[in-house]
């Protein structure tokens, strides 16, 4: 067994505590150092190694959050940090929604008084897995002209992930995810490429090409199963070109697919930078049936506006109110608000970055229409998302007729 000890920091300006959680942490094993301030914390931070920190948000004149924000200007995000303190639960939740913004590990959030079992709990280290490479290497030098040669070339395509309607548990739509392969730098994800496109003012291109290739490869899907919409990101460069619905429709001439199968999606921040703009271009998709899709819904400053103004058919909940709606019960008050919106609108309410069976449970029960996420699939390519949607809605139908007999005889 190694002889070294992983380290425990202790930040508490109430002596007792300290004391308390010192012995505790002695008892897992760990080589304890205290701090009674937020001075003294800064200054152990900034020189040594610490595997976990017990953080009490109260420090005198000083308070934990601060201390948070320190941690990770300092980069350092694989300490795991247990907050303590003696306020409400709705500031404890809003605590660790920061934590979650500047990107830190929390192995617990817990009240005064301490509960010594829950406490003992949070601070065994956990057991972390590496950190996974990320597309966004310094490595990759993706210049303007590299991705217009890759579109010239047909290295950009789609992937399809799928969208489940909740009454029937039917695949009936699928967002059609924009993918760039090269033979030199292999996958490069969108958050490359995309920022790169928008300042060389290239996403006209990018958009047309994404969009031309999720219709053509997405034909099948439309064709065997009525009803299917493909749904494709427009980027908010695009939602001031008054030219937008034409070319959309031209496309859609050209690959032979009916209006009423595309569904363009917005994010509410691009929808309301030039409003009149957006809702003449808006209005005009609906006019031609194409669905038009709020993306990324709550996440903006203008969510009410953008809803009463713009002539949108489907609101998505963005994934970050979705994933921790099973454990805060706020994010699930502004899940069910959210619907309950979507509804007076008349709109559909798709629920993405769905996980877990407990998230599913939730957006069901409040009454979502639709969900996608990794609970049911990832982004496929097309002849895998082929076979799974035509598996999965023959699945469906199938467990509809097995049911059928007994709801009848109800």
């Amino acid at each position: 067994m190694s002889t070294t000890r992983s380290r425990l920091l202790v930040v508490d300006d109430d002596l007792v505590q300290r004391v308390l959680i010192s012995k505790i942490g002695a008892k897992l094993g760990y080589d304890t150092v205290v701090a009674p301030s937020f001075e003294a914390a800064t200054e152990l931070l900034a020189r040594d190694t610490f595997e976990v920190m017990a953080l009490d948000l109260s420090l005198g004149e000083r308070d934990g959050v601060e201390l948070l924000r320190f941690v990770a200007e300092r980069n350092l995000q694989a300490m795991s940090i247990v907050i303590i303190s003696g306020c409400d639960d709705r500031i404890m939740k809003a605590t660790r929604r920061v934590a979650n913004g500047l990107k830190l590990p929390i192995g617990g959030c817990l009240t005064k008084p301490l509960d010594l079992n829950r406490l003992r709990t949070a601070l065994e280290l956990p057991q972390r897995s590496p950190p996974a490479a990320t597309s966004a290497s310094p490595l990759l030098q993706i210049t303007p002209d590299r991705i217009a040669r890759g579109l010239a070339d047909g290295e950009f395509f789609v992937e399809f992930q799928p969208k489940i309607a909740l009454q029937t548990g039917k695949v009936i739509g699928a967002e059609a995810l924009a993918r760039w392969r090269t033979a030199e730098f292999g996958m490069v994800s969108p958050l490359v490429f995309i920022p790169i496109a928008e300042q060389a003012g290239l996403m006209r291109e990018v958009t047309d090409c994404v969009l031309s290739s999720a219709m053509s490869q997405g034909r099948k899907l439309i064709e065997r199963n009525p009803g299917f919409t493909i749904a494709v990101n427009i980027s908010g460069s695009l939602m001031s070109d008054l030219t937008l619905p034409e070319r959309i429709e031209e496309i859609l001439r050209r690959e032979n697919i009916p209006p009423s199968a595309l569904t363009v999606e917005i994010t509410e921040t691009t929808a309301m930078a030039d409003v009149d703009r957006a809702n003449d271009i808006l209005v005009r998709l609906r006019i031609k049936k194409i669905g038009t899709a709020i993306d990324d819904f709550g996440t903006g400053y203008s969510s009410l506006a953008a809803l009463a103004r713009l002539p949108f058919s489907e609101l998505k909940i963005d994934q970050s109110f979705i994933k921790g709606c099973e454990f805060d019960e706020d994010m699930m008050k502004i899940v069910d608000a959210s619907v309950a919106l979507a509804k007076a609108f008349n709109m559909k309410v798709v629920a993405e970055g769905v996980e877990s069976p407990e998230a599913l449970e939730i957006i069901r029960r409040i009454g979502c229409d639709v969900a996608q996420g990794f609970f049911f699939a990832p982004s496929l390519r097309r002849s895998r998302a082929e076979r799974w949607i035509s598996q999965r809605n023959s699945s469906a139908d199938d467990r509809a007729l097995s049911v059928a007999p007994a709801a009848l005889a109800s």
